[in-house]
Protein backbone atom coordinates (compact mmCIF):
# COMPACT_ATOMS: atom_id res chain seq x y z
CA UNK A 1 0.00 0.00 0.00
CA UNK A 2 1.14 3.70 -0.46
CA UNK A 3 1.93 6.33 2.85
CA UNK A 4 -1.41 7.51 1.60
CA UNK A 5 -3.38 4.68 1.31
CA UNK A 6 -2.05 2.91 4.45
CA UNK A 7 -3.27 6.39 6.21
CA UNK A 8 -6.39 5.96 4.85
CA UNK A 9 -6.68 2.31 6.19
CA UNK A 10 -5.59 3.38 9.65
CA UNK A 11 -8.16 6.36 9.32
CA UNK A 12 -10.86 4.01 9.01
CA UNK A 13 -9.93 1.08 11.53
CA UNK A 14 -9.60 4.04 14.00
CA UNK A 15 -13.00 5.78 13.08
CA UNK A 16 -14.80 1.60 13.20
CA UNK A 17 -12.96 1.24 16.72
CA UNK A 18 -13.89 4.16 18.20
CA UNK A 19 -17.78 4.21 17.20
CA UNK A 20 -18.61 0.15 17.45
CA UNK A 21 -16.69 1.06 21.13
CA UNK A 22 -19.01 3.43 21.83
CA UNK A 23 -22.31 1.83 20.43
CA UNK A 24 -21.45 -1.03 22.75
CA UNK A 25 -20.91 0.81 25.84
CA UNK A 26 -24.21 2.57 25.76
CA UNK A 27 -26.28 -0.84 24.54
CA UNK A 28 -29.35 -0.98 26.32
CA UNK A 29 -31.41 -4.58 26.21
CA UNK A 30 -33.78 -4.86 23.42
CA UNK A 31 -36.76 -4.81 24.80
CA UNK A 32 -36.16 -0.98 25.98
CA UNK A 33 -37.04 1.47 23.36
CA UNK A 34 -33.82 3.28 22.72
CA UNK A 35 -30.44 3.12 23.58
CA UNK A 36 -28.23 5.45 24.29
CA UNK A 37 -28.08 8.31 21.51
CA UNK A 38 -29.65 5.51 19.25
CA UNK A 39 -32.87 4.08 18.62
CA UNK A 40 -33.22 0.29 18.40
CA UNK A 41 -34.51 0.37 15.20
CA UNK A 42 -31.92 2.16 12.77
CA UNK A 43 -29.43 3.07 15.54
CA UNK A 44 -30.68 7.18 14.62
CA UNK A 45 -29.61 9.45 16.97
CA UNK A 46 -32.47 10.20 19.59
CA UNK A 47 -32.79 13.95 20.82
CA UNK A 48 -35.60 12.13 22.83
CA UNK A 49 -36.36 14.28 26.48
CA UNK A 50 -36.49 12.01 30.05
CA UNK A 51 -39.93 11.39 30.99
CA UNK A 52 -42.27 13.64 32.76
CA UNK A 53 -41.81 11.99 36.05
CA UNK A 54 -37.81 11.97 35.68
CA UNK A 55 -38.23 16.03 34.94
CA UNK A 56 -40.23 16.71 37.75
CA UNK A 57 -37.38 14.76 39.81
CA UNK A 58 -35.08 16.85 38.68
CA UNK A 59 -36.30 19.81 38.99
CA UNK A 60 -37.74 19.11 42.93
CA UNK A 61 -35.68 19.76 45.74
CA UNK A 62 -36.03 16.93 48.03
CA UNK A 63 -35.43 17.73 51.43
CA UNK A 64 -34.71 13.65 52.23
CA UNK A 65 -31.11 12.79 53.21
CA UNK A 66 -29.88 15.94 53.57
CA UNK A 67 -28.54 14.66 57.24
CA UNK A 68 -25.98 12.69 54.73
CA UNK A 69 -24.99 15.14 51.91
CA UNK A 70 -26.99 18.58 53.15
CA UNK A 71 -25.09 20.84 49.65
CA UNK A 72 -26.74 18.27 47.25
CA UNK A 73 -30.47 18.19 46.51
CA UNK A 74 -31.05 14.27 45.67
CA UNK A 75 -31.23 11.70 48.10
CA UNK A 76 -29.52 7.91 47.50
CA UNK A 77 -32.67 6.70 46.48
CA UNK A 78 -33.70 9.30 44.24
CA UNK A 79 -30.03 9.21 42.78
CA UNK A 80 -30.36 5.22 41.80
CA UNK A 81 -33.99 5.76 40.44
CA UNK A 82 -32.80 8.63 38.41
CA UNK A 83 -29.66 6.58 36.85
CA UNK A 84 -32.44 3.62 36.24
CA UNK A 85 -34.71 6.28 34.09
CA UNK A 86 -31.59 7.02 32.27
CA UNK A 87 -30.02 2.84 31.25
CA UNK A 88 -34.22 2.64 30.55
CA UNK A 89 -35.04 5.92 28.34
CA UNK A 90 -31.42 7.31 27.05
CA UNK A 91 -31.10 10.21 25.65
CA UNK A 92 -28.35 12.91 25.62
CA UNK A 93 -30.73 15.67 26.90
CA UNK A 94 -29.53 13.44 30.47
CA UNK A 95 -26.37 14.93 29.59
CA UNK A 96 -25.25 18.82 31.18
CA UNK A 97 -24.56 20.80 28.25
CA UNK A 98 -21.22 22.51 30.04
CA UNK A 99 -20.27 19.54 32.06
CA UNK A 100 -20.20 16.48 30.92
CA UNK A 101 -17.68 14.59 30.60
CA UNK A 102 -17.40 10.45 29.08
CA UNK A 103 -14.55 8.11 29.73
CA UNK A 104 -13.69 4.59 29.07
CA UNK A 105 -10.27 3.18 29.93
CA UNK A 106 -9.21 3.91 26.05
CA UNK A 107 -11.70 6.47 25.11
CA UNK A 108 -12.46 9.93 26.12
CA UNK A 109 -12.62 12.26 27.71
CA UNK A 110 -15.23 13.40 25.89
CA UNK A 111 -17.57 16.57 26.26
CA UNK A 112 -21.07 16.06 25.18
CA UNK A 113 -20.73 17.29 21.40
CA UNK A 114 -18.17 15.18 20.50
CA UNK A 115 -20.02 12.17 21.84
CA UNK A 116 -23.13 13.10 20.44
CA UNK A 117 -21.12 13.43 17.28
CA UNK A 118 -19.56 10.34 17.82
CA UNK A 119 -23.03 8.49 18.22
CA UNK A 120 -24.64 9.51 14.77
CA UNK A 121 -22.62 7.37 12.55
CA UNK A 122 -22.63 3.34 12.63
CA UNK A 123 -24.91 1.01 12.41
CA UNK A 124 -22.58 -1.62 11.62
CA UNK A 125 -22.45 -3.67 15.49
CA UNK A 126 -26.12 -3.30 16.21
CA UNK A 127 -26.63 -5.73 12.97
CA UNK A 128 -23.67 -8.05 13.75
CA UNK A 129 -25.16 -8.04 17.69
CA UNK A 130 -28.65 -7.76 16.76
CA UNK A 131 -29.77 -9.18 20.02
CA UNK A 132 -27.64 -7.41 22.33
CA UNK A 133 -28.44 -7.08 26.04
CA UNK A 134 -26.33 -5.44 28.53
CA UNK A 135 -28.01 -7.06 31.49
CA UNK A 136 -27.87 -3.66 34.67
CA UNK A 137 -27.69 -5.19 37.78
CA UNK A 138 -26.56 -3.24 41.63
CA UNK A 139 -27.18 0.03 41.58
CA UNK A 140 -25.87 1.98 44.40
CA UNK A 141 -25.19 5.33 45.25
CA UNK A 142 -23.32 4.30 48.49
CA UNK A 143 -20.43 5.55 47.74
CA UNK A 144 -19.08 7.51 50.94
CA UNK A 145 -16.46 9.76 48.62
CA UNK A 146 -18.85 10.75 45.78
CA UNK A 147 -22.50 10.28 47.13
CA UNK A 148 -23.73 11.63 44.35
CA UNK A 149 -22.16 8.85 42.00
CA UNK A 150 -23.60 5.45 40.81
CA UNK A 151 -22.15 2.64 40.39
CA UNK A 152 -23.53 -0.63 38.44
CA UNK A 153 -22.87 -3.43 36.74
CA UNK A 154 -23.44 -4.86 33.18
CA UNK A 155 -23.25 -8.13 32.21
CA UNK A 156 -23.50 -8.04 28.02
CA UNK A 157 -24.68 -11.10 26.21
CA UNK A 158 -25.40 -11.34 22.42
CA UNK A 159 -24.90 -13.15 19.49
CA UNK A 160 -23.07 -12.86 16.02
CA UNK A 161 -25.58 -13.59 13.74
CA UNK A 162 -25.59 -11.28 11.52
CA UNK A 163 -22.48 -9.61 8.77
CA UNK A 164 -20.40 -6.71 9.96
CA UNK A 165 -18.45 -4.84 7.75
CA UNK A 166 -15.18 -4.12 9.06
CA UNK A 167 -13.19 -1.23 8.66
CA UNK A 168 -10.55 -2.90 6.64
CA UNK A 169 -11.08 -6.46 5.96
CA UNK A 170 -14.49 -6.05 4.63
CA UNK A 171 -17.51 -8.35 5.13
CA UNK A 172 -16.92 -10.75 8.27
CA UNK A 173 -20.15 -13.33 7.67
CA UNK A 174 -21.74 -14.33 11.26
CA UNK A 175 -20.75 -17.39 12.79
CA UNK A 176 -23.30 -17.58 15.22
CA UNK A 177 -20.76 -17.56 18.70
CA UNK A 178 -22.68 -16.63 21.66
CA UNK A 179 -20.98 -13.12 22.81
CA UNK A 180 -20.70 -13.67 26.49
CA UNK A 181 -18.72 -10.57 28.10
CA UNK A 182 -17.22 -10.73 31.53
CA UNK A 183 -19.10 -8.32 34.13
CA UNK A 184 -18.23 -4.52 33.68
CA UNK A 185 -18.23 -2.12 36.46
CA UNK A 186 -19.84 1.38 34.70
CA UNK A 187 -21.26 5.11 36.56
CA UNK A 188 -23.04 7.76 36.10
CA UNK A 189 -22.82 10.84 38.16
CA UNK A 190 -25.76 13.69 38.47
CA UNK A 191 -25.00 17.15 39.68
CA UNK A 192 -27.27 19.67 41.56
CA UNK A 193 -29.56 19.98 38.54
CA UNK A 194 -30.70 16.60 38.41
CA UNK A 195 -28.13 16.10 35.19
CA UNK A 196 -25.51 13.49 34.21
CA UNK A 197 -22.27 15.57 35.26
CA UNK A 198 -19.85 12.41 34.40
CA UNK A 199 -20.13 8.91 32.68
CA UNK A 200 -17.98 5.76 33.26
CA UNK A 201 -18.06 2.54 31.20
CA UNK A 202 -16.20 -0.65 29.86
CA UNK A 203 -14.35 -1.18 33.14
CA UNK A 204 -13.56 -5.20 33.13
CA UNK A 205 -14.72 -6.44 36.70
CA UNK A 206 -13.48 -10.06 36.85
CA UNK A 207 -11.70 -11.60 33.74
CA UNK A 208 -12.48 -15.43 34.68
CA UNK A 209 -15.94 -15.86 34.48
CA UNK A 210 -16.30 -18.07 31.24
CA UNK A 211 -16.75 -15.49 28.92
CA UNK A 212 -16.15 -15.75 25.28
CA UNK A 213 -13.93 -12.99 25.01
CA UNK A 214 -10.59 -13.77 26.73
CA UNK A 215 -12.01 -11.92 29.74
CA UNK A 216 -11.79 -8.71 26.95
CA UNK A 217 -14.66 -5.98 27.22
CA UNK A 218 -16.51 -3.50 25.46
CA UNK A 219 -16.15 -3.70 21.80
CA UNK A 220 -12.38 -5.60 21.83
CA UNK A 221 -14.63 -8.24 23.19
CA UNK A 222 -16.84 -8.39 20.41
CA UNK A 223 -13.99 -8.37 18.08
CA UNK A 224 -12.34 -11.25 19.75
CA UNK A 225 -15.78 -12.74 19.11
CA UNK A 226 -15.43 -11.96 15.62
CA UNK A 227 -12.20 -13.87 15.05
CA UNK A 228 -10.44 -10.05 14.71
CA UNK A 229 -8.28 -9.08 18.12
CA UNK A 230 -7.97 -5.31 18.95
CA UNK A 231 -5.56 -4.27 21.64
CA UNK A 232 -7.79 -2.50 24.16
CA UNK A 233 -5.25 -1.66 27.31
CA UNK A 234 -4.40 1.60 28.30
CA UNK A 235 -1.35 2.38 27.39
CA UNK A 236 -1.42 0.45 24.19
CA UNK A 237 1.24 1.87 21.49
CA UNK A 238 -0.93 1.20 18.52
CA UNK A 239 -4.39 2.47 20.27
CA UNK A 240 -2.30 5.62 21.39
CA UNK A 241 -0.88 5.70 17.45
CA UNK A 242 -4.46 5.41 16.06
CA UNK A 243 -5.81 7.84 18.11
CA UNK A 244 -3.40 10.25 17.51
CA UNK A 245 -3.71 9.63 13.85
CA UNK A 246 -7.37 10.41 13.92
CA UNK A 247 -6.60 14.30 15.24
CA UNK A 248 -5.01 14.95 11.73
CA UNK A 249 -8.06 13.11 9.79
CA UNK A 250 -11.20 15.65 10.12
CA UNK A 251 -13.86 13.05 8.29
CA UNK A 252 -13.29 10.42 11.97
CA UNK A 253 -14.54 11.02 15.04
CA UNK A 254 -12.54 11.88 17.91
CA UNK A 255 -11.50 9.57 20.54
CA UNK A 256 -10.57 12.63 23.16
CA UNK A 257 -12.20 15.78 23.11
CA UNK A 258 -9.75 19.40 22.36
CA UNK A 259 -8.32 19.65 25.80
CA UNK A 260 -9.76 23.41 25.45
CA UNK A 261 -13.25 21.82 25.05
CA UNK A 262 -12.87 19.73 28.66
CA UNK A 263 -14.77 21.48 31.36
CA UNK A 264 -12.98 23.01 34.37
CA UNK A 265 -13.54 20.48 36.94
CA UNK A 266 -12.14 17.82 34.42
CA UNK A 267 -8.17 17.60 36.06
CA UNK A 268 -6.67 14.49 34.67
CA UNK A 269 -3.87 15.07 31.58
CA UNK A 270 -4.36 11.66 30.46
CA UNK A 271 -6.13 11.42 26.86
CA UNK A 272 -7.70 7.96 25.38
CA UNK A 273 -5.43 5.62 26.20
CA UNK A 274 -2.26 7.35 27.20
CA UNK A 275 -1.12 5.84 30.78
Amino acid sequence: KTPKNREESLGRQAMMILLSLVVLLFASDPQTSVVVGFSVDGLVPSLRSPSRATLQLQKENIDKDTAKNPSFPFSSEELVEMAKEYIKNPSPDWWDDDEFVFRGPVIGPLVKKDLVSTLQANEDLKKAFPDLQSNAFGFTADDPIEPNRVWFFVRPRGTFSGPFQHPTNGIIEPTNAPYIAPPEIRSVTFNEKGKIKYQTVGYVADRFTDDTTGGRGAIFGQYAVMGQEIDGNPGSWSTIFLQKLSEFLPSVPKSYSSKSDLPVWWKDERMGAEL
